[in-house]
């Protein structure tokens, strides 16, 4: 929670800026323990420590606030996937390698999950800016010959969906010694989906996963 006089004795762009963060973080903690239309426009300001006012001169309704959050948490996903994917230039690879840094996230707390989980407006817009690098991935999969669907679209969607039901059970198994290989066997069922032989969609995938993933959990990370 922000200190209402912390941010009244800040500069007034880092006030600004302090203001919003907290609204924010409040927005995040919030969701962990239910449902976006379950919070109201007073619990986020109580929340975060500011006046109510506060809230209109950053969103001007709680639809905004919460597509702010949608937008921060899947901007940040999609800078691990982009840092993740640097140098690599298969496209069956960029996608095991996506799914595994979106694995990985939702593994590393199971805040990050529950909060992932309830902010899921737009994510089925293969249009939307955020679906853009996994959109770019199956366009290059389909000119290179690597994958074989109907278009873009559906290629787009069908990933969104496996990610979604990884999500899922992530959710309702949290902390499950076998989510891994689930995993992995998902992301093997994906690439096949999309066109990939039986064997080079396993070998990918374990190598995706092993390489981003395995790692982590085995140090608790």
């Amino acid at each position: 929670m922000m200190d209402e006089r912390t941010l009244t004795a800040a500069p007034k762009g880092q006030r600004r800026a302090r203001t919003r963060a907290a609204l924010l973080a409040a927005g995040h903690r919030l969701l962990v323990e239910r449902s976006m239309p379950e919070v109201t426009i007073d619990d986020i300001v109580q929340a975060a420590g500011v006046a109510k006012g506060s809230f209109y001169n950053h969103f001007p309704d709680k639809e905004a606030f919460a597509r702010c959050i949608r937008d921060d948490v899947r901007s940040e996903l999609e800078e691990v996937i982009g840092g993740a994917n640097a140098g690599i230039e298969d496209s069956a690879m960029r996608v095991a390698r996506g799914f595994a840094v979106y694995l990985d996230y939702i593994l590393a707390a199971e805040d990050r999950a529950v909060v992932l989980y309830r902010i899921q407006t737009g994510v089925a817009a293969t249009d939307n800016p955020l679906n853009q690098g996994l959109r770019r991935d199956i366009s290059e999969g389909l000119r290179a010959g690597r994958f074989v669907v109907p278009s873009v679209d559906a290629g787009v969607l069908f990933v969104v969906g496996v990610a979604q039901i990884t999500l899922m059970r992530a959710i309702e198994e949290p902390g499950g010694a076998g989510m891994i290989p689930v995993a992995q066997q998902l992301c093997a069922l994906m690439l096949r989906g999309l066109g990939l032989p039986l064997h080079e969609a396993e070998s990918v995938s374990a190598v995706a996963l092993h390489d981003l993933v395995v790692p982590k959990r085995a140090a608790g990370g």
